[in-house]
């Protein structure tokens, strides 16, 4: 159990600083100032929007207006009064939006929706371009999601509110309590909503919860130091003047992103954890030893003596690396080298993606050798492509002895 713990503990300190490293790879700073400027004129149609929805449903608009006065609060610190007063307005004049201006609001949700898969897309290494047609589609399903989330939580919000004047109207103590431990839960539900909507792969269930859980506990944690550095500073923003409160809301959104990429980060370098273990190979860095021993019981195949690694015609879907013991490369029975410890073989045809034309016999009893697929070796290229110069030019030096 020690054991286990010892080991998980290590793979989730190596994927924080690979997440850390590939976060500012990334560009990720830019990339979240890019999306707080969109997230900000996208959360005032999304916020209309949802008032809309619910504008036509609920006769009690004092109880709407809590309801968002609510929500606002647990989204945006202490500057959500301009949108109050918005919200305020709008439950007092039902079908203000219409039918154009509900579907004009609604468009303007998605060059958020875009930016955000193009940055998740980078993030997990999807280079795959996607017709136009598609990805607009794409677009107004994951807003409608979103829009749909909204409306969720600002239901939770009005629930809450009900159950406050009623049934736990005499009971304090539930109140607060719920108040405490119910807008940490919505934050949770609501990251696992995100991540599984914007991630542009299947995600494990595990590691999705596990950076949802992490992404909130920050959030929210984010969110207490920059409402009480506001609190302490009250005149944060002054030289924006009357732009003071937009200022504040697309910073917070700066800060937000922030939080969102990184868990991002989180997840895809978790569905990698492949990579992690098997690009230092290729990089002839050191291998912590809890790591090695994961490299091994994972990817390591051992041999005796004289035994058939590959033969010839057989499928060419993976590379090799020797990390003990030696192997003997023969074409037509003629040997025509020998792949010692450290070195790679298989991948040529790898490359090719052709038939194997040799035969790999191990040379040693207990010879150890890397299996290394084609799919993890095109991820290992694409965030270290200058592993194919070294590779190409370990193959022109065997070339050159050859010749």
């Amino acid at each position: 159990m020690y054991n286990k713990f010892v080991r998980a503990m290590s793979y989730s300190l190596l994927i924080v600083k690979e997440s850390i490293r590939s976060f500012y790879k990334n560009n990720n700073l830019d990339e979240a100032a890019s999306l707080a400027y969109y997230g900000f004129f996208a959360f005032i149609p999304l916020f209309f929007i949802c008032i809309s929805i619910f504008n036509v449903e609920f006769t009690s608009s004092e109880a709407l207006v809590v309801g968002i006065e609510k929500m606002i609060g647990r989204i945006i610190p202490q500057f959500g009064k301009v949108l109050i007063d918005e919200a305020y307005f709008l439950t007092e004049h039902k079908h203000t939006i219409g039918v154009i201006g509900f579907l004009m609001l609604f468009w303007a949700i998605t060059p958020l929706i875009n930016a955000i898969r193009r940055a998740f897309s980078r993030i997990f290494r999807i280079d795959k371009e996607v017709p136009i047609l598609k990805s607009m589609t794409i677009d107004v399903i994951a807003a409608s999601v979103i829009v749909l989330l909204f409306a969720a939580i600002l239901t939770s919000e009005l629930f809450f509110y009900a159950m406050a004047e009623s049934t736990l109207k005499g009971n304090p103590l539930a109140l607060i309590t719920i108040d405490y431990i119910a807008p940490p839960v919505v934050t949770f539900l609501s990251m696992i909503f995100f991540y599984a909507i914007f991630s542009p792969v299947r995600l494990n269930i595990g590691s999705l919860v596990a950076t949802s859980f992490f992404a909130a506990v920050f959030w929210t944690l984010i969110k207490e130091i920059f409402s009480r550095f506001l609190a302490i500073n009250p005149n944060y923003g002054f030289a924006f003047g009357s732009l003071k409160a937009i200022f504040i809301i697309i910073l917070w959104s700066y800060c937000s992103f922030l939080v969102m990429l990184f868990g991002a980060e989180l997840l895809a370098n978790m569905r990698n954890r492949d990579i992690f273990l098997l690009k230092k190979i290729f990089l002839n860095a050191p291998v912590p030893r809890k790591v090695k021993k994961e490299l091994r019981e994972r990817f390591v195949r051992a041999y005796d003596s004289n035994e058939d690694i590959f033969r010839d015609g057989d499928p060419s879907d993976s590379m090799f690396y020797v990390i003990a013991g030696s192997v003997g490369i023969k074409r037509n029975d003629v040997n025509i080298g020998i792949v010692k410890e450290g070195e790679y073989f298989g991948e040529l045809s790898m490359f090719l993606n052709e038939p194997r034309e040799d035969n790999a016999i191990a040379l040693d009893p207990g010879t150890e050798v890397v299996v290394i697929s084609r799919e993890n070796f095109n991820t290992i290229v694409k965030e270290n492509p200058g592993i194919i110069f070294k590779i190409l030019q370990d193959m022109a030096a065997s070339i050159k002895i050859g010749g």
